[in-house]
């Protein structure tokens, strides 16, 4: 029983001790387990680390502009510049991938990265008043512009001559690109002579003025042979005039050494002695370079092949084949002076080097003697005249950054650029291995060689042709 009676009253002491104890805990007395009360009333003691805060990062750092100038200006290279040139104000048809939003990034990266913009990448234009305009449309940073492609046609071959040569302060090619270092041409030629365009005329008038002119019986041939056809007609007709021309140089010669006398005409060819000559023929209009590149001039004697082959007989010379002596020597050589007998003329052509007639550049020189009529030597001579002034402007004031006359000159160069069927740059190739290089796209083009102070090649550019009504190039293709 006393068992029993002490267990309530043990609890009864031990709870009212556990709250005595409480109270005291909570008042006085020191806490049972001190550490986590600690933390808990001044956590600022026991671990001052977690009160500190971050540093807020600053809103205007950059890591881009952290970096140093050179390697911020080989990122803006890589994101703003690209191998293909821009058409303005055409749509370019290749897709550039610049990240032009780079410029709107801020402020200083526009003004470091925009001149790259227009000092790495190449434009094009197709007219001088497009570039013109363009030096005032666009950002004033596009006077950094250095390289620059012109894509001219021959109808606006005259307005090109005049830009490039033009003085103005307003409308010229030294004014809108001050900074200019390479400039390449690109000039479309002898689009009016093309097989493709003289065969869609033929299936539709029936090749009417070929026809007049060659006494017709050629409107069933192939537009290619009936060039060739022309052509050797042609150089037939020159080879006929220079030997009438001969005749008569031969007959006046006679006659001044004979005092005024009838002298007997040399037979030529079985003609009669006692007849008169003809009077010459009107002169033969020039070929086209396209019908000599159609193969007319290799069928008349120009067309030389490669080192193995034999050449063809020389057109005859306008005073005669026998007459090769310097410039200057041909009148002596024809009119003798008075009292002295008259120089003996072989009849014989001088077997010299005019007998050969090989240039090592054949077909570049033929192409720059048939072509002359295009304008490439004007155009030539207007850019070497600007090319001459800036130099001149350059050697009397120093380049300096806030200067808009560098000291350097523009490399200069002019593709002429000539479309005629691929079988036809097939064989020329065959013909002068030595003067063409064949690209990826089978177009032939030439070395270049200065003209005027300026480097000048022919591309012979290949495209099927129409042939009895089979799928070709249409005619605006052609035409250029």
């Amino acid at each position: 029983m006393a068992s029993r009676t002490s267990t309530p009253q043990s609890r009864s002491r031990s709870s009212s001790g556990s709250s005595s104890s409480s109270d005291t805990t909570m008042i006085d007395a020191p806490p049972q387990s001190p550490s986590r009360p600690v933390r808990l009333r001044n956590p600022s003691t026991s671990n001052p680390s977690t009160t500190e805060q971050a540093p807020q990062p600053d809103p205007t750092f950059s890591i881009l502009l952290s970096l140093p100038r050179e390697l911020r200006d080989r990122i803006y290279t890589l994101a703003l510049t690209s191998p293909y040139p821009f058409w303005w104000p055409n749509q370019t048809p290749v897709k550039h991938d610049v990240a032009v939003n780079l410029l709107r990034t801020n402020r200083k990266v526009y003004e470091e990265s925009a001149p790259i913009l227009y000092e790495g990448n190449k434009f094009l234009f197709t007219h001088p008043s497009d570039c013109n305009i363009f030096r005032v449309v666009a950002s004033p940073f596009s006077i950094n512009v250095q390289s620059v492609y012109f894509r001219i046609r021959e109808k606006d071959l005259r307005l090109w001559t005049s830009y490039l040569g033009s003085k103005s302060m307003d409308r010229s090619l030294r004014v809108d690109l001050p900074r200019l270092k390479n400039l390449w041409i690109f000039l479309r030629c002898g689009s009016m002579g093309t097989p493709a365009m003289l065969g869609h005329l033929g299936a539709a008038h029936g090749l009417q003025g070929m026809q007049a002119g060659m006494g017709g019986g050629l409107g069933n041939l192939p537009p290619g042979i009936q060039i060739q056809v022309q052509a050797v007609q042609n150089a037939l007709g020159q080879q006929v005039q220079a030997l009438q021309q001969q005749v008569q140089s031969l007959t006046h010669a006679t006659a001044n050494t004979h005092g005024g006398t009838n002298p007997q005409t040399p037979q030529i060819g079985g003609m009669n002695p006692s007849s008169q000559v003809p009077p010459p023929p009107p002169p033969v209009p020039t070929m086209p370079f396209m019908q000599f590149a159609q193969g007319g001039m290799a069928l008349a004697g120009h067309g030389h092949g490669h080192h193995h082959q034999h050449p063809a007989a020389p057109l005859p010379h306008q005073h005669g084949t026998q007459n090769n002596l310097p410039p200057p020597l041909h009148h002596q050589a024809i009119v003798p002076a008075a009292g002295q007998p008259a120089p003996q003329v072989s009849a014989q052509p001088n077997p010299g080097p005019q007998a050969h007639h090989h240039h090592t550049h054949t077909l570049y020189t033929t192409f720059l003697r048939f072509e002359r009529e295009i304008g490439l030597e004007s155009l030539c001579l207007s850019l070497q005249d600007t090319l001459r002034e800036r130099s001149s402007a350059s050697n009397s004031s120093k380049y300096s950054s806030s200067s808009s006359t560098p000291s350097y000159l523009p490399e200069v160069k002019i593709v002429c650029i000539m479309r005629i069927p691929k079988r036809e740059v097939e064989r020329l190739v065959r013909l002068y291995p030595e003067e063409l290089c064949v690209d990826k796209n089978g177009d032939a083009r030439t070395k270049f060689r200065r003209l005027h102070g300026v480097e000048v090649c022919l591309e012979i550019s290949g495209y099927p042709i129409v042939v009895n009504g089979e799928d070709g190039v249409p005619v605006e293709d052609a035409l250029g």
